[in-house]
């Protein structure tokens, strides 16, 4: 006897076809039965449409006040969908339900901008750090000369990295701000010489500032990764809708200048995470985005969390799919890890001695569905990512 958990219908489709021997349109008709969900929501209407509908379905129903869980297989969620919407009130509940369910499950993405196609699903793509800085946490002052950091961006390109990220600005805990100027005397010369040098490699360029963001585009630049998400300028927004760029758009909390002195507090991280990409993504749109396959989510790991926070959002990163786009994840030789090895085996590092701790860390993301990993060690995270994927990927039964 084997037990066997499926979370993918594609998969149990599989195993229906070639281990059950159920035919082929039975089995796909019946894929969606093997993958079981828990839909958690607030609703403030009716809850009686919710109770029906839930009773023929199969579906069960948890509740408390305006707050829902609906636990079932896709299967019966769906015709559970069915029932909703026979009610008037509960049409559009049905159409959310169904539409979550269909971007939780998209496992492919292609970015295209600046005649460029960067294939996401099957591969997980690495973002290289390239910080021209002279107080980065962990590189602060290694690159700050552009032909050193050319030749850190060749290297890292030779590595495997698919993406290098060009940073003028520290945002470590406890950095100071710095002027757009300063940020672009920075930021600049390395990026005319990394597009020069390598015309067809993606370059991202890590600001959260609008002036910054536009002149890098003008030079090349090809993606805008904001750690404030766009909450820092108010005109980023306005810069990412014309040019209709690929944009990072990261969970903050706070500011880097403020972490250690503010209190930081999350009633359930997760939910507060995907609740502020709602309102972000709703607010870029309505400034004119029209490119939505290129929003790119990242949950901020250690942008204005707790140690506690991070490790919850690694294992939960899964859930942050409901919005069916791409998923990056940066955790490299993040501060957290260090406390988690010095708590676990004793062990006090630097951070340049994090990289086993931060592969770890990367694990749990990209098994769940992150699909770009923003990290320092290039060549490593490579070859951990070759074995991983392979195993992600596979889809024996």
């Amino acid at each position: 006897m084997l037990i066997k958990r499926f979370s993918d219908k594609d998969l149990f489709y599989k195993f229906l076809k070639e281990r059950v021997g159920v035919f082929f349109k039975e089995a796909q008709d019946r894929a969606f039965e093997g993958v079981f969900y828990c839909l958690y929501f607030n609703y403030s209407g009716s809850a009686e449409p919710i109770y029906l509908s839930a009773q023929k379905s199969c579906v069960s129903v948890f509740s408390n006040g305006d707050r829902y869980a609906l636990c079932g297989s896709e299967a019966n969620l769906r015709n559970m969908c069915s029932e909703l919407v026979s009610y008037p009130e509960t049409k559009a509940l049905a159409r959310e339900i169904l539409e979550r369910l269909i971007k939780f499950r998209k496992k492919s993405f292609q970015i295209q901008y600046n005649r460029k196609i960067l294939p996401l699903g099957l591969k997980t793509a690495v973002m290289g750090i390239l910080n021209v800085t002279p107080d980065s946490f962990s590189d602060g002052g290694l690159y700050t000369k552009p032909e050193e950091a050319l030749k850190r961006a060749v290297q890292m390109v030779v590595e495997g990295a698919d993406i290098i990220d060009i940073g003028g600005e520290s945002t470590r805990p406890g950095s100071e701000r710095i002027g757009a100027e300063e940020e672009l005397n920075r930021v600049l010369p390395v990026l005319k010489l990394v597009r020069k040098e390598l015309p067809d490699v993606w370059i991202s360029i890590d600001t959260y500032k609008s002036e910054v963001a536009e002149a890098c585009l003008e030079e090349g630049a090809d993606i805008v990764n904001d750690i404030s998400g766009g909450t820092f300028d108010e005109k980023m927004f306005e810069v990412i809708s014309s040019y209709n760029c690929p944009y990072v758009i990261t969970h903050i909390k706070g500011r880097p200048e403020t972490w250690k002195s503010e209190p930081i507090v999350y009633e359930d991280v997760v939910d507060e995470i995907v609740r502020w990409f709602e309102e972000r993504i709703k607010k870029l749109t309505a400034c004119g985005y029209a490119r939505e396959e290129n929003l790119i989510l990242d949950p901020g790991i250690g942008f204005g969390k707790l140690p506690e926070h991070n490790v919850e959002i690694l294992r939960r990163f899964e859930e942050l799919r409901i919005f069916g786009k791409p998923l990056m994840v940066g955790v490299s030789r993040k501060s957290f890890i260090g406390l988690i090895l010095e708590g676990f085996i004793n062990k006090e590092t630097q951070p340049h001695e994090r990289l086993f701790g931060s592969l770890g860390a990367l694990a749990p993301a990209v098994l769940q569905g992150a699909n770009i990993v923003r990290v320092h060690d290039v060549g490593e995270t490579r070859e951990f990512l070759a074995l991983l994927d392979a195993v992600r990927t596979y889809d024996g039964v």
